[in-house]
């Protein structure tokens, strides 16, 4: 009785290893594909338009001029800054990115903007989190996220499927008088 007592147990121990190493093994090695997917699903959830994704209401602050605007945005359940901008006064769903340098529009966001890159216009590579990307340089007139806006932007356009959001990095924040991270708010000051 113990000699099958002890072999059971060590078959539910085996099985129990080789199931967790067989869960690493998947993980590290469809790790890119993971993330993607990670990524892609947070894409889809902030630009579902049943997704409610208010505008982020102004909150006044008094500076010596008095004219200041600013905003505050909460951070989602990951810690990520999400918005509705208007870039070139159209609506499109972002992340602010203080990690990015620059504003990366998805190439679905750039056609919602009018923008249509041809190939030839990727002449830029980048490092995302879905790998070494081509990107297409543009100007853009506008961003504008509740009461603060910012004009005369560079950004780039990402190959179709290489972004899942469009970022909004230092590029829109440097040019803001200044901006405050505090806990699970960031606040954005023109």
């Amino acid at each position: 009785m113990a000699y099958n007592s002890g072999v059971k147990h060590f078959i539910r121990e085996a099985i129990l290893w080789v199931s967790v190493a067989l869960f690493g093994f998947s993980g590290v090695y469809y790790f890119d594909d993971l993330r993607g997917f990670a990524s892609q699903t947070i894409a889809t959830a902030v630009s579902n338009p049943e997704t409610v994704l208010n505008d982020p209401a102004p909150t006044p602050r008094q500076n010596t001029s008095g004219f200041e605007r600013s905003v505050t945005l909460t951070a989602g359940r990951n810690g990520h800054f999400f918005a509705r901008a208007y870039i070139n006064g159209r609506p499109i769903a972002v992340m602010v990115d203080t990690g990015a340098t620059q504003i990366a529009l998805t190439y679905e966001d750039a056609e919602r903007l009018g923008l249509r890159p041809h190939t030839s216009d990727f002449t830029q590579t980048t490092r995302t989190a879905n790998g070494i990307g081509r990107m297409a340089p543009v100007d853009l007139d506008n961003v504008r996220i509740g009461d603060v806006e910012v004009s005369d932007l560079r950004g780039s356009i990402s190959e179709p499927g290489k972004l899942h959001i469009t970022l909004l990095g230092m590029e829109f924040i440097r040019k803001l008088e200044r901006f405050e991270l505090r806990g699970r708010e960031l606040v954005l000051v023109e």
